[in-house]
C-alpha cells in the first residue's frame, strides 16, 4: 500500500491530507477517524490537523515544539526514573512523549511554578480543543495531575 500524507490548508482549516489509490478497504478505514472528510474540490481524503493526526501519519509535529531546557532536563529525569522501576521501553515512549507535550505547551513557565490549575487549562485548551482522545487525556492527568 503507498501513501502519502501531507499538511493542506482546506477551508482555512489546518488539514491533513491523505494521498492513496482508491481503495475501498482503506476508504473504510479512513472514514473512521474522527473527523475525516473527501474534498471533492481538492479529491482527496482529508483529517484534523492534531497531534494525534500527526503521529498516525508521521508528519512531524509544528516548529516551535520543544520544552524549555529545564523542561527537557526534566523529562530526562522522568525517563531515568521510569528506567529503575523498570517500565518498558514502550511505556517510558508514551509517557515521555506525554509529558513533552505538556511541557510545551507551559514552555514559558517554570516547572516548579506548575499547578493543578494549569493542567486544568492545558485540559480545556489543548486536549479538548484539539479533540484528542480520553486515553490520551487519561495519561496526561495522571502524569502531571
Amino acid at each position: 500500500m503507498t501513501w502519502e500524507a501531507k499538511l493542506i490548508k482546506h477551508n482555512s482549516e489546518n488539514r491533513i491530507a491523505v494521498y492513496f489509490e482508491k481503495n475501498q478497504d482503506l476508504i473504510a478505514r479512513i472514514k473512521q477517524i474522527e473527523g475525516a472528510r473527501w474534498s471533492q474540490q481538492k479529491t482527496v481524503w482529508h483529517l484534523p490537523d492534531t497531534e494525534e493526526n500527526r503521529v498516525r501519519f508521521n508528519i512531524a509535529p509544528p516548529a516551535n515544539s520543544l520544552p524549555s531546557s529545564e523542561g527537557i532536563t526534566q523529562i530526562e529525569k522522568f525517563k531515568q526514573w521510569m528506567c529503575s522501576k523498570r517500565y518498558s521501553e514502550s511505556t517510558i515512549t508514551t509517557y515521555s512523549d506525554a509529558l513533552k507535550s505538556f511541557l510545551i505547551f507551559y514552555r514559558e513557565k517554570p516547572v516548579a511554578a506548575i499547578t493543578n490549575e494549569d493542567v486544568i487549562i492545558y485540559n480545556n485548551e489543548y486536549i479538548l480543543k484539539n479533540k484528542l482522545s480520553s486515553s490520551y487525556q487519561n495519561q496526561i492527568v495522571h502524569l502531571v495531575g
